[in-house]
């Protein structure tokens, strides 16, 4: 794009139409300005990510490409990284005295006393000694909850707004993110513990009921319900997906139908916030239920997937027309003076799960997108 907002020869745009948000006029294609009224726009690209060795789209939070197998050193996902370097531009910006690193360290120090002074044990911390101290604390935080797959989005979000707050010279707002992110992480993790747990008792009776010993799932939640109380999360969650593996060898197909119905229901709620019509889907749903009640578990699967199917050809082109529509949103935000970076983040996020036909993925971003926009 040039410096007017014009494509530069060769190069392929998305031309969308929106209404001016200072006069009102209708505008066709990405220009930088109104030609009614003059006003200027200051459009933020949302390009996807892209693998440096074979040039395929990536995932947001990628330690390795699909395609080639290059691989990359990704910190913590969300933007750790980015949390770290603002954390550094800010203690630099401070003027705090930074110890001399050495080949391989990381770049984030404690400042050290100045001269003359004596380090007083149980001082209060500065911000610029607090913000690396909690992104260090945050990331095995992260590691732990992708290991097992839980579900963090919310805190990377508030990692997002912590590098946004940290680079802008807010570190105090900084580290009341990253205190939020990792309030959330320890929540999710405890909600997962719970989840599990809730499940292995379910997962118990359904081997009962199909005449098989339930013994091996009850000895894995018993094992998991004592790391709970003893504190250790992630004892915890490897004991109930121990149990969760003994449970799938007794009984079958149920927990592969049942998670195939917990993604289904999931991807649904999401298509309904945008006014999606899963009608047609929602009887698919229906019937993987009945076939659950009635014990016929294969049959629960086969018509969740069918379900699952069938969104997905709903969903592309419907996810087009909502990433057109929330540029629009963007650059009316931008506009408005607000500050975009986060929502910028998450089209870009979006427009890479679209492209690698990952719609569930896309979806969720643009929910967060959405109100993401409406809270800023």
């Amino acid at each position: 794009m040039s410096d007017d907002g014009s494509p530069r020869e060769g190069e392929e745009t998305e031309v969308f139409e929106f209404d001016c948000p200072e006069c009102g006029a209708h505008i066709v294609g990405v220009v930088s300005k109104c030609p009614n009224c003059g006003v200027e726009f200051i459009i933020e690209e949302v390009e996807e990510m892209k693998c440096p060795e074979c040039g395929e789209p990536l995932p947001e939070d990628a330690s390795q490409c699909p395609s080639c197998g290059a691989e990359f050193e990704i910190l913590v996902p969300g933007g750790s990284e980015d949390a770290e370097e603002a954390s550094q531009e800010q203690v630099s910006d401070q003027k705090e005295p930074a110890a001399e690193t050495q080949a391989g360290e990381s770049e984030i120090q404690e400042p050290e006393a100045n001269e003359g002074e004596e380090t007083v044990e149980g001082a209060i911390e500065t911000p610029q000694e607090e913000f690396p101290r909690l992104v260090a604390e945050v990331k095995p935080m992260m590691a732990l909850a992708r290991e097992f797959g839980v579900d963090i989005s919310q805190a990377k979000l508030l990692i997002d707004k912590a590098v946004v707050a940290g680079k802008k010279g807010d570190l105090d707002v900084a580290v009341d993110h990253v205190r939020d992110c990792m309030a959330s992480i320890e929540s999710a993790i405890h909600d997962r513990v719970e989840k599990d747990l809730c499940d292995l008792q379910d997962l118990r009776e359904v081997a009962r009921k199909m005449g098989e010993d339930p013994s091996p799932i009850q000895d894995s939640l018993g094992l998991a319900r004592r790391e709970v109380d003893n504190g250790d999360l992630k004892a915890a969650l490897t004991h109930s997906k121990e149990g969760m593996k003994r449970a799938e060898s007794l009984t079958g197909k149920y927990i592969e139908a049942q998670n195939l119905v917990r993604e289904l229901e999931g991807l649904m709620e999401n298509a309904e916030r945008f006014y999606i019509d899963v009608s047609g889907v929602r009887k698919q749903l229906e019937e993987a239920k009945g076939a659950e009640a009635s014990g016929d578990y294969s049959m629960m699967g086969i018509m969740a997937r069918k379900g699952r199917e069938q969104m997905m050809q709903i969903l592309p082109d419907e996810i087009k027309e909502e990433l057109k529509r929330s540029k629009i949103a963007l650059m009316d935000a931008k506009a408005e003076g607000k500050d975009v970076g986060v929502p910028v983040k998450l089209l870009k996020e979006s427009a890479s799960a679209l492209s690698r036909e990952r719609y569930d993925e896309a979806l969720e971003r643009l929910v967060e997108f959405r109100s993401e926009i409406r809270r800023i």
